[in-house]
Formats: C-alpha cells, sequence, structure tokens
C-alpha cells in the first residue's frame, strides 16, 4: 500500500466543511497538492513519508488575508496617530515616491514570512507603487520565493491623487493585462493577478467599465478601496453627485467579482445594494481602528447574505499582518461598538478568514475547509501553551487566546513551508537584514521623519 505524502494524526481538526466538522483525534493526510483523507486517527491505514504528530495541536484550513500592502512593512510607525487622507498624502505616498524594485522585494518578502509564520496560507497584496515599472514583478518574486499563495491585486489611480500617482487608464489596464497573462496560474496555480482601481473616487465611470471588461475576460476578481472614510465618501458625492456603492450600482459596474475594501461608510441602501449584486466586502478591523476611520455595519451586512473576508491591511497602518490576531479584534470592535456580546461569534469570524475568503477569491471549489479534494493548504496551532489550555472550543481557543506566535507548520499547495515555528523555504535572517537595510533606505531618501 502506497504511502500519503504527509500525515497529520492525534490532531483536533477544524474542517470548516458543510457539516462544520470538529474531529477529536483526528488525521489528515497530503498526496501532492490536494487532501487525501480528513478522519479519525483510528481510520488512517496507510502512513505517510513525512508525519506529524498533532497531539494537543489544532488544524485548520490555511488563513486567507484578504488585504494587505506588503511594501509598507518597510514603513511600520512612520504613519502612526494621523488620519487616513492625511496618513496617506503626507507620509506614506511621499516614501513611496522613492520604493524601487528592491524596496519592495524586501518588503513583500518581510510581509510573506510574517504571513505565513503566523498562519496565513493565502494573501491578496494590493500593490499599488510603479515609480520602478518592476516593483510589481517583484512583489511576485517574493511571493513565488517563499512558497504562499498570493494574488497580486495591481493598483492604479485615474484622478485625485497626487499627480504622480495619476496613470494613463489604457496603459495602466494593459500593464494589469501583461502581468495576468503572464503570472495567472504560475507555480501551479500560487500566483494570481487582478486589476485594482485603488479608490471609488479616483475612477472614472470608464475606468470602471473597462476594469469590468478585463475582469470579465480573464475571471478574476476586482479589488477596491470603498467608503473608507466619510471625507472619501463625500469626496465621491462631490464628483458623481452620489455616495460610494449608489454610484457604482447606479452605473452598472458593482457584480460579484468586486472585493470593496473597508466598506465603513455605507448607507444601510447601500448595504442592500451590495448584498443584492453579489459583491463581497473586506473588513480590516484594526486598521480601522489605528486611523480611527469608523466602524463597518459588519453584523448588518451578514444578515444580508454579504460575504465577508477579513484583511490584516498594510503594516503602515495595523502595524503587523498577524490574521490570529485580526480574528480577535474583529470580534471584540462590533461586540463592543453595539454593547452587545454576541453580536458577532467567534465561529462567524473564523469562517470571515477561511472560507469566506475563498469565495471572494473564486476559490471556495479549492480553498477554505479540510475536505477531500481541496488543496493541501494547511495551519497547525499548538494549543498546549500556558495562554491558550485547557481547549474546551477549538475554534474559540484560536479566536480568543492564540497568538500568530502558536503557529507551529505551514502547509501550502502540498509543501510545508514552516515547521516547529521556523519558515523553511528561504532564509528569514538575510531577508530581515534586506528589509532593514531598505526601510531605513528609503526613509533617509525621503527625509519623511516618523
Amino acid at each position: 500500500m502506497e504511502e500519503y505524502d504527509i500525515v497529520i494524526k492525534n490532531a483536533t481538526l477544524v474542517t470548516m466543511d458543510e457539516k462544520n466538522r470538529v474531529i477529536k483525534d483526528g488525521a489528515i493526510a497530503i498526496n501532492k497538492d490536494r487532501i487525501s483523507f480528513v478522519g479519525k486517527t483510528s481510520e488512517l491505514k496507510q502512513r505517510g513519508e513525512i508525519e506529524i504528530d498533532g497531539t494537543r495541536k489544532i488544524v485548520i484550513p490555511g488563513l486567507i488575508n484578504s488585504h494587505t500592502h506588503m511594501f509598507q512593512t518597510l514603513m511600520r510607525g512612520v504613519a502612526d496617530d494621523l488620519p487616513l487622507l492625511k496618513w496617506l498624502k503626507e507620509v506614506i505616498m511621499p516614501l513611496s515616491l522613492n520604493l524601487k524594485r528592491e524596496h519592495a522585494y524586501a518588503g513583500a518578502l518581510l510581509g510573506c514570512i510574517e504571513n505565513l509564520k503566523t498562519g496565513s496560507t493565502t494573501i491578496i497584496d494590493n500593490h499599488y507603487i510603479h515609480f520602478d515599472p518592476k516593483n510589481t514583478e517583484y512583489v511576485i518574486k517574493a511571493i513565488e520565493e517563499t512558497g504562499i499563495r498570493g494574488m497580486v491585486a495591481r493598483g492604479y489611480y485615474i484622478r485625485l491623487a497626487r499627480p504622480e500617482f495619476n496613470e494613463d487608464l489604457d496603459k495602466a489596464l494593459k500593464d494589469v493585462e501583461n502581468l495576468m497573462r503572464k503570472w495567472n496560474g504560475k507555480e501551479n496555480g500560487r500566483i494570481m493577478i487582478c486589476p485594482a482601481p485603488m479608490t471609488v473616487w479616483s475612477q472614472t465611470e470608464e475606468s470602471l467599465k473597462k476594469t469590468v471588461e478585463l475582469a470579465k475576460k480573464y475571471d478574476v476578481p476586482i479589488h477596491i478601496h470603498t467608503a473608507e472614510t466619510k471625507a472619501e465618501v463625500e469626496l465621491v458625492k462631490k464628483h458623481e453627485g452620489k455616495t460610494s456603492v449608489e454610484w457604482l450600482y447606479s452605473i452598472g459596474v458593482l457584480n460579484e467579482r468586486f472585493h470593496l475594501v473597508h466598506a465603513i461608510w455605507l448607507t444601510d441602501k447601500e448595504v442592500k445594494m451590495v448584498a443584492k449584486s453579489g459583491a463581497h466586502v473586506v473588513h480590516n478591523p484594526i486598521s480601522n481602528m489605528i486611523i480611527g476611520s469608523g466602524v463597518a455595519k459588519i453584523p448588518m451586512m451578514i444578515k444580508e447574505g454579504v460575504n465577508i473576508g477579513l484583511g490584516s491591511d498594510g503594516p503602515a497602518s495595523n502595524n503587523n499582518e498577524d490574521m490570529i490576531e485580526v480574528l480577535k479584534f474583529a470580534s471584540l470592535l462590533h461586540k463592543v461598538h453595539h454593547v452587545n456580546p454576541a453580536i458577532i461569534t467567534a465561529d462567524q469570524v473564523f469562517k470571515m478568514a477561511t472560507l469566506n475568503g475563498a469565495k471572494l477569491l473564486r476559490m471556495e471549489d479549492k480553498l477554505g475547509s479540510l475536505e477531500i479534494g481541496k488543496k493541501a493548504d494547511v495551519t497547525v496551532i499548538d494549543i498546549n501553551k500556558s495562554h491558550i489550555a485547557p481547549v474546551h472550543n477549538p475554534i474559540s481557543a484560536i479566536v480568543y487566546c492564540a497568538y500568530g506566535t502558536d503557529v507551529d507548520t505551514v502547509i501550502v499547495d502540498g509543501k510545508i513551508v514552516v515547521r516547529n515555528g521556523e519558515l523553511i523555504t528561504i532564509n528569514e535572517q538575510e531577508v530581515l537584514e534586506k528589509a532593514w537595510k531598505a526601510a531605513y533606505d528609503l526613509v533617509e531618501k525621503t527625509g519623511v521623519k516618523s
């Protein structure tokens, strides 16, 4: 009888399958890039070429970080305690003017490592700095080398940003298309590209309609910051006479491909429009809190049937990429805001970072749960810790007790990339040295002071 490639046994499995099974003393087996067995350890008939003891460990689907900007790992702490538009225009954009491929590469490598080591197997990285035309390619290179699954949302401003950031529409879309042709599906499907009109306020009806056409042609999502602050909503109203989602809806572009990132300042009417259109929302609770942007109507969106994913956002506004931390904040923010501990549950936020994330990627048939035939993207969390044990409810333990540093093993596409908490695909210390150097070089060239 042939062996499995990898077997994890004696673990607690949080499957996120249709029955939401939690299997105690469970086992999961992997062949190549797929899950081949999920069940009780006692039912496992074959050994594994690599066997991992899951005693006092929880095995979960790899977490999906549905929104980040990894180049901002180089900017942690340089723009704290500022409102969004001031943060963006006076610090982040000036720093970004000097971002070259070596900076983008170092920042993305560091971001990939942080995501992997804290349990995320998939990221959506919204990259929008193109002053060096090779920047995006070097973000993709980092994804390729570290072993994470990544969608690069190639961002573009068309109007109203600082003049240096505004791009010619046709040139921007041509670059997105070239990237999709070159990279979509590479590394056994691990690398993906999609268009990302940066914000609703920076786009025109023409740019959005052309983006929709392009996304449909290549069957990919559209990633766009939407109604993150009151000031943004007023900017859209000034130019279009409608609020953000009202305008998207009125011009006929809003559909199931859209990722509405943040979506904080939506009216009740707009929430219903989002639900009707099939568009998704990416909730970034920690970033929203740090920048003081506001609290999204997540409980209402859940009731209306909107699919909601979770993101860390960029490390210049979080200031890390630990999705296990995001899980806890996503629950606590709404409990205190509504003065209601039952308004949102651990199970709901955990689903946002697994199945819901897979759905907004249009990959729910491949990711988001531990099921036979799905991609082998798996995270193992060590729960034999004083701040977690004893465990009565595995999902509660992950959401409310665990830290990203409790991640023991991470498997992406059937390959072990983190083992015993250490990255094994590339040299982490070398990346740290690159990141220190790149970050200080960027600040020195720009003259921005924290």
